[in-house]
């Protein structure tokens, strides 16, 4: 199957067609600026969860330990951001536009796919070490 494992394609399929859905049905649905802002922030949300889970499903790093804490950090430091500014957002005033494109590139980064082709290629590379 090349350079990544059976279980690392399964995972990159999916990440993919999650990817592909948020864009196709979300970002860029004509209905976009009819959904309201809070679930907007619901939906990129469950996305991030959805992807950080199914990485850490399929990213089992058994002997590159650091590997695994690596992707937690990573994507926990993202999610804290982008919740604090989701909450300060939702509780206290309306961010500005600036913070608003900040939250949303790290949502963006999060759930696209290169993460985690780099983390999946990272292992198979230090694997034969």
């Amino acid at each position: 199957m090349g350079i990544l494992k059976r279980g690392l394609w399964l995972g990159l399929l999916q990440l993919m067609v999650i990817y592909t859905a948020m864009y196709l049905f979300f970002y860029e649905a004509p209905y976009f600026a009819d959904i309201p802002r809070k679930l907007r922030h619901l939906i990129k949300f469950s996305s991030l969860i959805g992807v950080y889970l199914l990485g850490t499903y399929h990213l089992r790093f058994e002997k590159q330990r650091w590997m695994g804490a690596l992707w937690h950090i990573v994507h926990i430091s993202g999610i804290s951001f982008v919740l604090s500014m989701g909450a300060f957002d939702w509780l206290v005033h309306p961010t500005s536009q600036a913070v608003r494109l900040l939250a949303h590139q790290i949502n963006e980064f999060l759930i696209s796919p290169v993460l985690f082709v780099a983390m999946g290629l990272l292992e198979k590379y230090l694997k034969k070490k």
